[in-house]
Protein backbone atom coordinates (compact mmCIF):
# COMPACT_ATOMS: atom_id res chain seq x y z
CA UNK A 1 0.00 0.00 0.00
CA UNK A 2 1.99 2.75 -1.54
CA UNK A 3 2.25 6.52 -1.75
CA UNK A 4 3.07 8.59 -4.72
CA UNK A 5 6.50 8.54 -4.02
CA UNK A 6 6.45 4.85 -2.82
CA UNK A 7 6.34 5.64 0.81
CA UNK A 8 3.75 3.05 2.44
CA UNK A 9 0.36 4.41 3.96
CA UNK A 10 -1.24 0.92 5.04
CA UNK A 11 0.17 -2.36 6.09
CA UNK A 12 -1.73 -4.54 5.09
CA UNK A 13 -1.19 -6.61 1.63
CA UNK A 14 -3.91 -7.44 -1.17
CA UNK A 15 -3.70 -11.42 -2.05
CA UNK A 16 -4.65 -9.86 -5.51
CA UNK A 17 -1.68 -8.09 -5.81
CA UNK A 18 0.88 -9.94 -4.27
CA UNK A 19 -0.23 -12.60 -6.59
CA UNK A 20 -0.70 -10.25 -9.65
CA UNK A 21 2.88 -9.19 -8.83
CA UNK A 22 4.46 -12.46 -8.87
CA UNK A 23 2.93 -13.54 -12.10
CA UNK A 24 3.91 -10.37 -14.21
CA UNK A 25 7.81 -10.73 -12.83
CA UNK A 26 7.84 -14.21 -14.10
CA UNK A 27 6.36 -13.52 -17.73
CA UNK A 28 9.13 -10.64 -17.56
CA UNK A 29 11.61 -13.47 -17.28
CA UNK A 30 9.88 -15.91 -19.73
CA UNK A 31 9.44 -13.68 -22.49
CA UNK A 32 11.71 -10.81 -22.58
CA UNK A 33 14.66 -11.24 -20.30
CA UNK A 34 16.10 -14.03 -18.00
CA UNK A 35 16.88 -11.67 -15.49
CA UNK A 36 18.05 -13.60 -12.11
CA UNK A 37 15.99 -10.10 -10.10
CA UNK A 38 12.67 -10.73 -11.71
CA UNK A 39 12.55 -14.42 -11.01
CA UNK A 40 13.49 -13.82 -7.30
CA UNK A 41 11.04 -11.33 -6.79
CA UNK A 42 8.33 -13.88 -8.24
CA UNK A 43 10.00 -16.18 -5.61
CA UNK A 44 9.30 -14.15 -2.89
CA UNK A 45 5.88 -13.75 -4.23
CA UNK A 46 5.14 -17.48 -4.96
CA UNK A 47 6.60 -17.91 -1.40
CA UNK A 48 4.21 -15.53 0.54
CA UNK A 49 1.15 -16.50 -1.30
CA UNK A 50 1.82 -20.75 -0.29
CA UNK A 51 2.21 -19.03 3.35
CA UNK A 52 -0.26 -17.48 3.58
CA UNK A 53 -2.77 -16.36 0.19
CA UNK A 54 -4.93 -19.74 1.48
CA UNK A 55 -7.10 -21.12 3.78
CA UNK A 56 -7.30 -24.97 4.51
CA UNK A 57 -10.66 -25.19 1.51
CA UNK A 58 -8.43 -23.70 -1.13
CA UNK A 59 -10.74 -20.17 -0.80
CA UNK A 60 -8.04 -17.19 -1.30
CA UNK A 61 -8.39 -14.16 1.45
CA UNK A 62 -8.76 -10.91 -0.07
CA UNK A 63 -6.38 -9.04 2.16
CA UNK A 64 -3.65 -9.91 4.77
CA UNK A 65 -1.47 -8.02 7.23
CA UNK A 66 2.27 -7.42 6.94
CA UNK A 67 3.19 -10.95 8.17
CA UNK A 68 0.06 -12.87 6.50
CA UNK A 69 -2.55 -13.00 8.96
CA UNK A 70 -5.57 -12.98 7.26
CA UNK A 71 -7.95 -9.41 7.58
CA UNK A 72 -11.05 -10.52 5.32
CA UNK A 73 -11.90 -12.77 2.30
CA UNK A 74 -14.57 -12.52 -0.37
CA UNK A 75 -15.66 -16.17 -0.10
CA UNK A 76 -18.14 -15.73 -2.85
CA UNK A 77 -15.71 -14.70 -5.54
CA UNK A 78 -12.97 -16.73 -7.38
CA UNK A 79 -10.60 -13.45 -8.33
CA UNK A 80 -7.93 -13.74 -5.79
CA UNK A 81 -7.65 -17.66 -6.36
CA UNK A 82 -7.05 -17.21 -10.20
CA UNK A 83 -4.76 -14.99 -9.65
CA UNK A 84 -2.82 -17.07 -7.38
CA UNK A 85 -3.23 -19.52 -9.91
CA UNK A 86 -1.93 -17.44 -12.81
CA UNK A 87 1.79 -16.74 -10.09
CA UNK A 88 2.21 -20.62 -9.41
CA UNK A 89 1.98 -20.92 -13.22
CA UNK A 90 4.26 -18.58 -14.30
CA UNK A 91 6.58 -19.11 -11.87
CA UNK A 92 6.35 -23.30 -12.35
CA UNK A 93 7.83 -21.83 -16.08
CA UNK A 94 10.15 -19.67 -15.28
CA UNK A 95 11.60 -21.71 -12.34
CA UNK A 96 11.46 -25.37 -14.15
CA UNK A 97 9.90 -26.06 -10.41
CA UNK A 98 7.10 -28.75 -10.61
CA UNK A 99 5.69 -28.01 -7.62
CA UNK A 100 4.30 -24.76 -8.35
CA UNK A 101 3.20 -26.49 -11.60
CA UNK A 102 1.04 -29.13 -9.35
CA UNK A 103 0.05 -26.46 -6.30
CA UNK A 104 -1.45 -24.13 -9.60
CA UNK A 105 -3.19 -27.18 -11.17
CA UNK A 106 -5.06 -28.36 -7.93
CA UNK A 107 -6.31 -24.92 -7.17
CA UNK A 108 -7.82 -24.33 -10.76
CA UNK A 109 -9.38 -27.55 -10.76
CA UNK A 110 -10.04 -26.60 -6.70
CA UNK A 111 -12.26 -23.29 -8.40
CA UNK A 112 -13.62 -25.41 -11.45
CA UNK A 113 -15.00 -27.69 -8.34
CA UNK A 114 -16.45 -25.02 -6.76
CA UNK A 115 -18.04 -23.80 -9.97
CA UNK A 116 -20.06 -27.01 -10.86
CA UNK A 117 -21.33 -26.50 -7.17
CA UNK A 118 -23.63 -24.32 -5.35
CA UNK A 119 -20.83 -22.80 -3.74
CA UNK A 120 -21.14 -19.95 -6.15
CA UNK A 121 -24.51 -20.36 -7.75
CA UNK A 122 -23.28 -19.94 -11.33
CA UNK A 123 -21.23 -16.90 -10.87
CA UNK A 124 -24.10 -15.50 -8.98
CA UNK A 125 -23.69 -11.51 -7.51
CA UNK A 126 -23.44 -11.82 -4.22
CA UNK A 127 -25.88 -9.16 -3.04
CA UNK A 128 -28.10 -9.47 -5.95
CA UNK A 129 -29.03 -13.26 -6.68
CA UNK A 130 -30.74 -12.68 -9.56
CA UNK A 131 -27.76 -11.76 -11.67
CA UNK A 132 -25.34 -13.10 -13.35
CA UNK A 133 -21.94 -11.67 -13.77
CA UNK A 134 -19.30 -11.59 -16.70
CA UNK A 135 -16.17 -10.82 -14.68
CA UNK A 136 -15.65 -14.58 -13.69
CA UNK A 137 -15.72 -15.91 -17.05
CA UNK A 138 -13.92 -13.26 -18.44
CA UNK A 139 -10.90 -14.05 -15.91
CA UNK A 140 -11.04 -17.71 -16.04
CA UNK A 141 -10.75 -17.43 -20.37
CA UNK A 142 -7.49 -15.42 -19.20
CA UNK A 143 -6.55 -17.99 -15.90
CA UNK A 144 -6.70 -20.80 -18.50
CA UNK A 145 -5.48 -19.60 -21.20
CA UNK A 146 -1.80 -19.08 -19.00
CA UNK A 147 -2.88 -22.61 -17.51
CA UNK A 148 -2.58 -24.32 -21.04
CA UNK A 149 0.80 -21.98 -21.83
CA UNK A 150 2.93 -23.67 -19.09
CA UNK A 151 1.50 -27.34 -19.81
CA UNK A 152 -1.48 -28.00 -22.14
CA UNK A 153 -4.53 -30.29 -21.12
CA UNK A 154 -7.55 -30.67 -23.58
CA UNK A 155 -9.53 -29.74 -21.34
CA UNK A 156 -8.34 -26.67 -21.12
CA UNK A 157 -9.16 -25.25 -24.38
CA UNK A 158 -12.80 -27.17 -24.09
CA UNK A 159 -13.27 -24.75 -21.08
CA UNK A 160 -12.11 -21.69 -22.52
CA UNK A 161 -14.48 -21.87 -25.66
CA UNK A 162 -17.62 -22.34 -23.58
CA UNK A 163 -16.79 -19.40 -22.00
CA UNK A 164 -16.14 -17.10 -24.66
CA UNK A 165 -19.92 -18.36 -25.88
CA UNK A 166 -21.05 -16.93 -23.04
CA UNK A 167 -18.61 -14.10 -22.84
CA UNK A 168 -19.15 -13.15 -26.69
CA UNK A 169 -23.31 -14.08 -26.95
CA UNK A 170 -24.64 -14.17 -23.64
CA UNK A 171 -23.19 -11.05 -22.12
CA UNK A 172 -22.80 -9.33 -25.47
CA UNK A 173 -26.38 -8.83 -27.00
CA UNK A 174 -26.65 -7.73 -30.47
CA UNK A 175 -29.97 -5.67 -30.16
CA UNK A 176 -28.80 -3.20 -27.57
CA UNK A 177 -24.61 -3.34 -29.16
CA UNK A 178 -23.23 -3.31 -25.69
CA UNK A 179 -21.76 -5.88 -23.30
CA UNK A 180 -23.92 -6.09 -19.96
CA UNK A 181 -21.70 -6.39 -16.46
CA UNK A 182 -24.52 -9.16 -15.72
CA UNK A 183 -27.51 -10.29 -17.23
CA UNK A 184 -30.23 -12.93 -15.13
CA UNK A 185 -29.88 -16.56 -14.53
CA UNK A 186 -31.72 -17.16 -17.59
CA UNK A 187 -29.01 -14.94 -19.71
CA UNK A 188 -31.20 -12.45 -21.04
CA UNK A 189 -30.72 -8.75 -19.95
CA UNK A 190 -32.50 -7.19 -17.33
CA UNK A 191 -32.82 -3.87 -18.29
CA UNK A 192 -35.55 -2.35 -15.25
CA UNK A 193 -32.53 -2.24 -12.94
CA UNK A 194 -29.41 -0.19 -12.77
CA UNK A 195 -27.53 -3.63 -11.89
CA UNK A 196 -28.95 -4.88 -15.07
CA UNK A 197 -28.18 -2.27 -17.52
CA UNK A 198 -24.57 -2.07 -16.29
CA UNK A 199 -21.85 -1.71 -18.59
CA UNK A 200 -18.12 -1.88 -17.30
CA UNK A 201 -15.95 -0.67 -20.30
CA UNK A 202 -12.60 -2.08 -18.93
CA UNK A 203 -13.77 -5.09 -18.85
CA UNK A 204 -15.45 -5.49 -21.98
CA UNK A 205 -12.08 -4.44 -23.59
CA UNK A 206 -10.44 -6.65 -21.41
CA UNK A 207 -12.62 -9.47 -21.89
CA UNK A 208 -12.13 -8.93 -26.00
CA UNK A 209 -8.73 -9.35 -25.92
CA UNK A 210 -8.69 -12.63 -23.98
CA UNK A 211 -11.85 -13.70 -26.62
CA UNK A 212 -9.27 -12.40 -29.48
CA UNK A 213 -6.46 -14.08 -28.33
CA UNK A 214 -8.16 -17.69 -28.50
CA UNK A 215 -9.91 -16.75 -31.88
CA UNK A 216 -6.59 -16.32 -32.99
CA UNK A 217 -5.01 -19.55 -30.52
CA UNK A 218 -7.90 -21.93 -32.35
CA UNK A 219 -7.92 -20.02 -35.54
CA UNK A 220 -11.94 -19.21 -35.45
CA UNK A 221 -12.66 -16.26 -37.72
CA UNK A 222 -16.22 -16.12 -36.04
CA UNK A 223 -14.45 -15.86 -32.79
CA UNK A 224 -12.00 -13.02 -34.11
CA UNK A 225 -14.59 -10.33 -35.70
CA UNK A 226 -16.57 -11.26 -32.56
CA UNK A 227 -14.37 -9.86 -30.37
CA UNK A 228 -13.65 -7.14 -32.20
CA UNK A 229 -16.94 -5.84 -32.75
CA UNK A 230 -17.91 -5.77 -29.28
CA UNK A 231 -14.36 -3.70 -28.88
CA UNK A 232 -16.25 -1.49 -31.34
CA UNK A 233 -19.81 -1.07 -29.17
CA UNK A 234 -17.47 -1.09 -25.96
CA UNK A 235 -15.26 2.56 -26.93
CA UNK A 236 -19.06 3.80 -28.45
CA UNK A 237 -21.01 3.88 -25.21
CA UNK A 238 -17.66 4.11 -23.06
CA UNK A 239 -15.69 6.79 -24.42
CA UNK A 240 -16.40 10.48 -23.17
CA UNK A 241 -16.95 12.81 -25.95
CA UNK A 242 -16.59 15.75 -24.14
CA UNK A 243 -13.32 15.59 -21.62
CA UNK A 244 -11.95 12.28 -23.51
CA UNK A 245 -10.78 9.18 -22.14
CA UNK A 246 -13.25 6.04 -20.86
CA UNK A 247 -15.80 6.14 -18.62
CA UNK A 248 -15.09 3.85 -15.76
CA UNK A 249 -18.76 2.18 -15.93
CA UNK A 250 -22.10 4.06 -18.06
CA UNK A 251 -25.90 3.07 -18.11
CA UNK A 252 -26.50 0.88 -21.86
CA UNK A 253 -29.63 3.05 -21.80
CA UNK A 254 -27.97 6.46 -20.85
CA UNK A 255 -29.62 6.56 -17.53
CA UNK A 256 -27.98 7.58 -14.19
CA UNK A 257 -25.36 4.47 -13.42
CA UNK A 258 -25.56 3.08 -10.50
CA UNK A 259 -24.40 -0.60 -10.66
CA UNK A 260 -21.00 -0.31 -7.73
CA UNK A 261 -21.49 -3.05 -5.39
CA UNK A 262 -19.73 -2.69 -1.81
CA UNK A 263 -15.88 -3.91 -1.17
CA UNK A 264 -14.44 -3.36 -4.61
CA UNK A 265 -11.41 -0.82 -2.44
CA UNK A 266 -10.30 1.87 -4.81
CA UNK A 267 -13.13 1.83 -7.45
CA UNK A 268 -14.26 5.51 -8.03
CA UNK A 269 -17.25 7.20 -9.87
CA UNK A 270 -18.95 5.61 -12.63
CA UNK A 271 -17.38 8.39 -14.80
CA UNK A 272 -14.24 8.59 -13.41
CA UNK A 273 -11.01 7.59 -15.43
CA UNK A 274 -8.78 4.35 -14.57
CA UNK A 275 -6.27 3.27 -15.15
CA UNK A 276 -6.43 -0.37 -15.44
CA UNK A 277 -9.10 0.84 -17.86
CA UNK A 278 -7.25 2.38 -20.15
CA UNK A 279 -4.28 0.07 -20.37
CA UNK A 280 -6.41 -2.72 -21.09
CA UNK A 281 -7.87 -0.82 -23.90
CA UNK A 282 -4.60 -0.13 -25.52
CA UNK A 283 -4.07 -3.78 -25.07
CA UNK A 284 -7.49 -4.66 -26.85
CA UNK A 285 -7.09 -2.12 -29.77
CA UNK A 286 -3.50 -2.80 -30.91
CA UNK A 287 -4.21 -6.77 -31.29
CA UNK A 288 -7.19 -6.03 -32.95
CA UNK A 289 -5.68 -3.82 -35.68
CA UNK A 290 -2.75 -6.23 -35.76
CA UNK A 291 -5.25 -9.12 -36.52
CA UNK A 292 -7.64 -7.82 -38.52
CA UNK A 293 -6.04 -4.93 -39.92
CA UNK A 294 -8.86 -2.46 -40.27
CA UNK A 295 -7.70 1.12 -39.62
CA UNK A 296 -10.64 1.58 -36.95
CA UNK A 297 -9.15 -0.21 -34.31
CA UNK A 298 -5.90 1.18 -35.12
CA UNK A 299 -7.51 5.09 -34.89
CA UNK A 300 -9.08 3.95 -31.78
CA UNK A 301 -5.91 2.79 -30.19
CA UNK A 302 -3.80 5.97 -30.95
CA UNK A 303 -6.82 7.95 -29.94
CA UNK A 304 -6.78 5.97 -26.34
CA UNK A 305 -2.88 5.97 -26.31
CA UNK A 306 -2.85 10.15 -26.89
CA UNK A 307 -5.47 10.98 -23.97
CA UNK A 308 -3.86 8.08 -21.47
CA UNK A 309 0.27 9.70 -22.01
CA UNK A 310 -1.31 12.85 -21.36
CA UNK A 311 -3.15 12.21 -18.55
CA UNK A 312 -1.96 9.23 -16.41
CA UNK A 313 2.24 9.10 -16.09
CA UNK A 314 3.82 10.93 -12.68
CA UNK A 315 6.25 13.15 -14.37
CA UNK A 316 8.06 13.33 -11.02
CA UNK A 317 7.64 10.21 -9.15
CA UNK A 318 7.12 7.57 -12.75
CA UNK A 319 4.67 5.17 -13.31
CA UNK A 320 1.18 6.43 -13.58
CA UNK A 321 -1.30 7.50 -11.06
CA UNK A 322 -4.01 5.32 -10.81
CA UNK A 323 -7.55 7.47 -10.70
CA UNK A 324 -8.29 10.51 -12.30
CA UNK A 325 -11.77 12.69 -12.09
CA UNK A 326 -13.73 12.98 -15.35
CA UNK A 327 -11.67 16.30 -17.07
CA UNK A 328 -8.03 13.76 -16.38
CA UNK A 329 -7.40 16.02 -13.00
CA UNK A 330 -5.96 13.55 -9.73
CA UNK A 331 -8.52 12.28 -8.23
CA UNK A 332 -5.90 9.81 -5.97
CA UNK A 333 -2.36 9.96 -5.76
CA UNK A 334 -1.68 6.18 -4.54
CA UNK A 335 0.61 3.96 -6.51
CA UNK A 336 -0.07 0.51 -4.74
CA UNK A 337 -2.74 -1.12 -2.79
CA UNK A 338 -5.21 -2.98 -5.51
CA UNK A 339 -3.41 -1.15 -7.94
CA UNK A 340 0.04 -2.83 -8.29
CA UNK A 341 2.52 -3.66 -11.18
CA UNK A 342 -0.11 -5.80 -12.99
CA UNK A 343 -2.37 -4.47 -15.75
CA UNK A 344 -0.13 -1.37 -16.96
CA UNK A 345 3.16 -3.68 -17.65
CA UNK A 346 1.34 -6.55 -18.17
CA UNK A 347 -0.44 -3.83 -21.39
CA UNK A 348 2.89 -2.26 -21.84
CA UNK A 349 4.53 -5.58 -22.36
CA UNK A 350 1.63 -6.96 -24.54
CA UNK A 351 1.43 -4.09 -26.93
CA UNK A 352 5.60 -4.89 -27.11
CA UNK A 353 4.88 -8.16 -28.33
CA UNK A 354 2.08 -7.59 -30.46
CA UNK A 355 3.89 -4.93 -32.33
CA UNK A 356 6.58 -6.80 -32.81
CA UNK A 357 4.66 -9.88 -34.38
CA UNK A 358 4.93 -12.38 -31.35
CA UNK A 359 1.93 -13.89 -29.67
CA UNK A 360 0.20 -13.25 -26.53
Amino acid sequence: MLERDGTPYGTGKYIWTQAREAYLFAKLFNVMERNPKWLEASRTGVEFLSKYALDESGRAYYKVTREGAPIYSQAGQIFAESFVVLAYAEFAKASGTDEYLQKAKKLYWNILGRLESADLNRFTHVHSPQYEEHAPAMILINTTQELRDVQDDPRYSEAIRKWVQRELYTFAADEHEVMFERVGLDGAPILCEPEGRSVTPGHCLESCWFCLREGVYQRDETIIRRACRIMEWTMQIGWDQEFGGIYNFVDAKGKPPGHQDEGWGEDQDWDAKIFWVHSEALCALLYAYTVTREEKYFEAYRRVHRWSFEHFPDHEYGEWFGYLRRDGSISQTLKGGVKGFFHIPRAFLNCYLIANGQSL
